[in-house]
């Protein structure tokens, strides 16, 4: 089938294009998997008068249908059912100007349902290689009626928009591997076979929740802050946020206004103490409308919050569970680490002594976070130093004891639904310095890289899943979102270099036991946003977005959203932190700006694509020296990083910011509690790092294009951090 559309912008200049499209079903009918139909869109410009200025301003865009002679009747904007519909189809009349034209596809449902999350197709369609642009049309829990559409002339367009989920917008045809349109429309056809087999619409009525929400975020989008996974979830979920907080925080500001329903003045301390469950309850009482649940995700609040939906009739998991999974020396006990609890040096070496602990072990704060505090030691000396180490003010004065496990290290990704293990994946966390044997070289544990999926073979991996799995429902945690943080004691592999690329290899000496999943702590929430977006684009599940249906008890749509891509993982992913042991000042200008001057190649999409740093507060520059590189192969993709603050570990006045706010005001809390992130897309070298202030250079590498996991394609990152 075939018509025409002409475009005519507010100066009268007109574009004449042609609009070709074919219809098919592109599933089955079956009971577990949302059905849908293909429409696709071919355009084509076929003639036009001036230059168009609705490329760069839609406003006063009028759009006629060619029916016939002197009969071009105006196509009302609002018949395309949303802004974005219509705003979708004027990108596709730009993208037509190409000699090739321009190819859509909209994504009927045919299935009946309320769509289960209204970005569901951008969220599915994230980083698919023959994509340039995915648009979402449905409004949150908006009902579909599983007809097909009719599509017997070019007037019945706006109706398809009308029925669709949304659209894509096909890359150029040169711009991708393939030679035909057909075999680029094969393609796409299994990437969405892959991506949306699953129920993304639900039978269930849809009916708008409220959701407390203590500690509406430390830090603002502008300084790399998880509110956009927070609160547009929340948005697509059809969930009203209502946010106790400080009555100064970032969220009052305007442009993040309607992101919530009401901010209650609350206090956020970094020490909770015994009544402040009880005030939890009363500032949630406080709020005139019904308020359905109660969540907080930040660890030190859980304990006090889950106390909190017990007093008001909520769903929540055990606060005892809590209790033991938020306190690292509960959770060694509990798991029956032959762990020690102290409060001082003295303690300590008291402790040591008498139960004649042998070196090395491994100290760290009881409610520590960010791995901050942690350090591994080799003698009684060291221990001191290690304990001076840690932050008391950020993290208390009780640390644990226990001996130091040296198997692989691994982040592992529990959703439990009714006790149900919905969703599970691993990635390796990369040796930090204190797996080194290196005598000059910190003993502390903060990240350097970690890559999904693991390396670590099915058996083992199987026994993670398995102990890990049965260590959460004995604590009494049967529902929600945990990252864990474990080692394989005697795995059969463990870290070389070959190559000067360090990944697991096999061991060249067998393990005097068999394999054993060692727990080294829970955490009740999802990961920090640099590990979670990472998940979100490898796997297609949105942590933060389940956080969110857990604290309302919408066992439907968890297990619908818990989904991951049918064949996995679309891609390795690594995940690449630099930390930086020394405060000082870091100066800015635009990193992305300056890398591609440096490696244009990286610009071109059939080599590989940067997206645009986060670091819109930050004046920050890449300052390179020539000793060492972070090696970033041609094959990769490189994501967003998210950029962040942080207070020194060390004898240094902070970091200063040269840029829009200082530090204070980007984050709402002082720089003593910042956390220990600066992101940074891409160093070909390692920064001055003595210049630094105290940070991590964070960036996300994935392989680009490819099929999903590759077996040699992963650990192609050289990672190295001479800071000498």
């Amino acid at each position: 089938m075939s018509g025409f559309i002409v475009v005519r912008d507010a100066d009268n200049h007109e574009a004449r294009f042609q609009c070709n499209w074919h219809v098919n079903d592109a599933t089955v009918h079956t009971e577990n998997i949302t059905s849908w139909q293909n429409f696709d869109l071919f355009f084509k410009q076929a003639s036009g008068s001036g230059e168009l200025t609705w490329l760069t301003k839609t406003e006063n865009v009028r759009l006629f249908f060619e029916l016939g002679p002197n009969e071009n009747p105006e196509i009302d904007a609002g018949a395309f059912g949303s802004p974005e519909a219509f705003r979708f189809i004027l990108d596709c009349f730009s993208a037509a100007r190409h000699v090739d034209g321009s190819i859509a596809r909209l994504v009927v449902p045919q299935s009946q349902g309320y769509i289960v999350r209204s970005d569901i197709l951008s969220q599915r369609l994230l980083d698919c290689s023959v994509v340039k642009k995915v648009a979402s049309f449905a409004t949150p829990q908006q009902y579909f009626d599983g007809q097909p559409v009719h599509h017997d002339g070019i007037q019945l367009l706006p109706s398809a928009f009308l029925a669709s989920v949304g659209a894509m917008l096909l890359s150029p045809l040169e711009s991708t591997r393939f030679q035909t349109v057909e075999s680029l429309l094969s393609f796409l056809d299994l990437e969405l076979h892959n991506r949306l087999s699953f129920t993304w619409l639900s039978t269930e009525p849809p009916s708008r929740k409220t959701l407390a929400l203590v500690g509406g975020g430390l830090r603002s989008p502008d300084d790399g802050g998880t509110g956009e996974s927070i609160y547009l979830a929340a948005e697509a979920l059809n969930i009203e946020m209502v946010v106790l907080d400080s009555p100064n925080h970032w969220l009052t500001d305007t442009r993040y206004r309607h992101w919530y329903k009401a901010l209650i003045p609350f206090e956020t301390p970094a020490h909770p103490d015994a009544g402040y469950a009880d005030r939890i309850v009363e500032a949630v009482r406080s709020y005139p409308g019904q308020i359905h649940g109660v969540i907080a995700l930040l660890d030190l609040y859980k304990v006090a919050v889950a106390k909190a939906a017990l007093q008001l009739g909520l769903c929540t998991e055990p606060p005892s569970a809590y209790e033991i999974a938020t306190n690292k020396f509960k959770t060694s006990v509990f798991e029956g680490h032959h762990a020690f609890q102290a409060s001082s040096i003295e303690q300590a070496v008291s402790i040591v002594r008498e139960n004649k602990l042998d070196f090395p072990l491994i100290i760290k704060p009881c409610n520590g976070f960010l791995s901050e505090g942690v350090f591994k030691v080799e003698s009684l000396s060291e221990l001191e130093d290690g304990i001076h180490g840690i932050n008391t003010d950020r993290h208390g004065l009780d640390f644990v004891i226990e001996k130091y496990c040296d198997g692989p290290e691994v982040d592992a990704n529990f959703v439990l639904c009714e006790g149900e293990l919905l969703f599970f994946e691993v990635s390796d966390d990369f040796p930090k310095s204190a797996d080194t044997t290196d005598q000059g070289s910190s003993k502390n544990f903060i990240e350097l890289a970690n890559v999904l999926p693991s390396k670590l073979p099915q058996s083992e991996l199987d026994i993670l899943r398995d102990s890990l799995h049965q260590s959460l429902l004995r604590m009494g945690l049967k529902n929600g979102f945990y990252h864990l943080e474990a080692r394989v004691e005697n795995s059969s592999m463990e870290y070389t270099t070959q190559s000067g690329i360090l990944d697991l290899t096999e061991r060249s000496i067998p393990a005097k036991g068999g394999p054993s999943a060692w727990l080294i702590e829970v955490n009740p929430r999802p990961p920090g946003v640099q590990v979670s977006e990472g998940l979100r684009h490898s796997y297609g599940v949105d942590y933060f977005g389940l956080s969110l249906l857990f604290g309302l008890n919408d066992t439907h749509r968890i297990r619908q959203l818990s989904s991951p891509f049918l064949q996995g993982p679309q891609y390795w992913c690594e995940m690449v932190f630099i930390p930086v042991n020394k405060g000082g000042i870091f100066v800015s200008g635009d990193v992305c700006a300056e890398l591609f001057v440096r490696r244009p190649d990286l610009v071109d999409s059939s080599q590989g694509h940067i997206s645009s740093s986060r670091m819109d507060a930050f004046d920050i520059r890449a300052m390179l020296i020539d000793q060492g590189r972070l090696q970033v192969w041609e094959s990769f993709r490189i994501l967003p990083i998210y950029a962040r603050y942080c207070k020194p570990l060390f004898e240094t006045d902070g970091l200063e910011v040269r840029g829009q706010r200082d530090v204070k005001d980007a984050g709402r809390r002082s720089k003593s509690e910042m956390s220990p992130f600066v992101g940074m897309l891409l160093l070909e070298g390692p920064a001055l790092l003595d210049e630094f202030g105290t940070s991590a250079l964070s960036a996300m590498i994935r392989p680009f294009p490819g099929p999903a996991p590759f077996s040699d394609g992963r650990g192609l990152a050289e990672h190295v951090c001479d800071s000498q």
